[in-house]
């Protein structure tokens, strides 16, 4: 019974960190601080854009003159809502998750690259003296995936293992670099049949053990592998995969 504890623990952390995977946006949910007269002691929520890193961890950026930032150097625990109920009748019957963690500031390139390349448009303000980014060391999480389905997930189910990503984690703007100058029509393929964007333009912005994420024209999207890829021999491998079988059903 253990193991099969464990097992629905990963695959419900798996569904769980896709939505975080997916978003661009949540709502961002800080403790007022002491002296500021407008939160002090209240829950005080806010929106924010969101990319994610490797392992599945929330990245933001944030100003120093925002209040939740100000928030944050006080007490950096926080939570991040993601909402995918967009398209339900009833946004009760749609999936949600909740991140908990704490919020700590990053001078990782990686974490850089990857939230501007899901949203370029920060890069013209992204430099900033007061703005930087920050990556939330998830605790927990809470995942609804519809009526009675709620789940607390804690860290080892709800992010990706140090040892998980090891593989790709040093490889990853080299492989970015790879697949865009040298499999650009593969790319095509992908965002077509994949993912049925019509785009002309399509970037690989970010690959990570459970998948990769796809720019398309001004859209992004996610594209998950069947299997997990821990290391390059494997990304390689479902790489080959996917685009022999995109090309097939594209002869049928």
């Amino acid at each position: 019974m253990a193991e099969t504890g464990e097992h629905d623990g990963r695959a419900i952390g798996t569904e769980a960190r896709g939505l975080i995977r997916r978003a661009a946006k949540a709502a961002f949910a800080t403790i007022g601080a002491p002296g500021d007269t407008a939160t002090q002691g209240w829950p005080s929520a806010a929106l924010v854009t969101i990319a994610c890193a490797m392992d599945g961890s929330p990245i933001v950026l944030l100003s120093t003159l925002a209040h939740h930032t100000r928030n944050l150097l006080a007490d950096p625990r926080a939570s991040l809502l993601i909402d995918a109920t967009d398209g339900f009748a009833n946004p009760q019957a749609g999936p949600r998750v909740a991140a908990m963690g704490r919020i700590e500031r990053s001078d990782d390139p990686a974490v850089a690259r990857r939230f501007l390349a899901r949203h370029p448009a920060a890069r013209g303000y992204a430099g900033f003296g007061d703005f930087a980014f920050y990556r939330m060391k998830v605790e927990r999480l809470h995942y609804v995936g519809g009526f009675a389905r709620a789940r607390w997930i804690e860290r080892e189910d709800a992010v990706l293992s140090e040892a998980l990503c090891r593989g790709l984690t040093d490889h990853e703007h080299d492989i970015l670099a790879h697949m865009n100058e040298d499999h650009a029509e593969t790319l095509l393929l992908f965002a077509h049949r994949l993912v049925k964007s019509r785009a002309k333009t399509v970037h690989l912005i970010a690959v990570d053990p459970e998948g990769f994420d796809l720019r398309c024209g001004r859209a992004n999207y996610r594209v998950d592998f069947p299997d997990v890829a821990t290391g390059l021999s494997q990304l390689r491998a479902a790489f080959v995969t996917l685009a022999q079988s995109v090309r097939v059903a594209g002869e049928i």
